[in-house]
């Protein structure tokens, strides 16, 4: 690899020549091939003998595959299936630059535990409403904040029609509509189904008491006409 162009933009993290089997090591578990795809339509089994000669050295073996080539769809399709059955994890880089910044990214966070990248739980109110808020398509922090200055609370936000929620400045019809869906709409399809089931179920009940109430009306003011005119025939 000496004469890899990746080389010249690893800059954050030392590095040094040795011969080995893999490409690149990372850690002492941590492995990558490189492999260009002009490369590999020159030499299709190169890669192949590459990581039979892996084994089973390394519990994380990456293939880094270099895109210098702009019809791709095959080669990263037949790629994709190699990595799947060889056990193997695949990497798209389009730039040299950025395949550096794989290599460096897997060497620094080397012995290191998920927290560093872990979302940092929030511990007071408003920062909390806002992550809840915020997981609402278009929803950011700055509606986060006019909403809870309008209803003080997420229980009366969530008790809101669409009409109240479209008064907070910021929100317009798209976003109060989607916001509104997200806090009373059902999570599962099957109770999405019975909701509109439901709903359809009232609407027929209203549909038929109104039309039962048509005749009766029309009953009575019959009975009423009739009335009246005996009341002339009297007179």
């Amino acid at each position: 690899q000496r004469g890899n162009g990746v080389l010249k933009y690893i800059r954050n993290v030392p590095f040094a020549y040795s011969k080995m089997v893999p490409d690149y090591i990372m850690s002492s578990q941590r492995c990558a091939l490189f492999l260009s795809i002009k490369y590999h339509a020159l030499y299709p089994n190169y890669i192949h003998r590459r990581i039979a000669e892996l084994k089973t050295d390394f519990k994380l073996r990456i293939l880094l595959v270099f895109v210098d080539v702009e019809d791709n769809a095959n080669v990263l399709l037949s790629l994709n299936r190699l990595a799947v059955v060889q056990n193997m994890t695949l990497l798209l880089a389009w730039t040299e630059e950025e395949a550096a910044r794989y290599l460096e990214t897997f060497k620094a966070f080397d012995g290191k535990d998920a927290s560093s990248i872990q979302k940092r739980e929030q511990t007071n109110f408003v920062d909390q409403a806002a992550d809840f808020l915020c997981t609402v398509r278009s929803v950011n922090k700055t509606d986060s904040a006019q909403l809870l200055s309008q209803f003080s609370s997420i229980k009366q936000l969530m008790a809101a029609s669409e009409d109240e929620l479209s008064l907070c400045p910021g929100l317009g019809e798209k976003k109060v509509k989607r916001l509104w869906d997200a806090l009373h709409k059902p999570f599962s399809s099957k109770r999405a189904r019975q909701r509109k089931e439901k709903l359809q179920a009232e609407e027929d009940g209203r549909v038929d008491a109104a039309e039962h109430k048509e005749p009766q009306s029309k009953d009575t003011s019959d009975h009423e006409d009739r009335a009246v005119g005996e009341n002339k025939v009297a007179e």
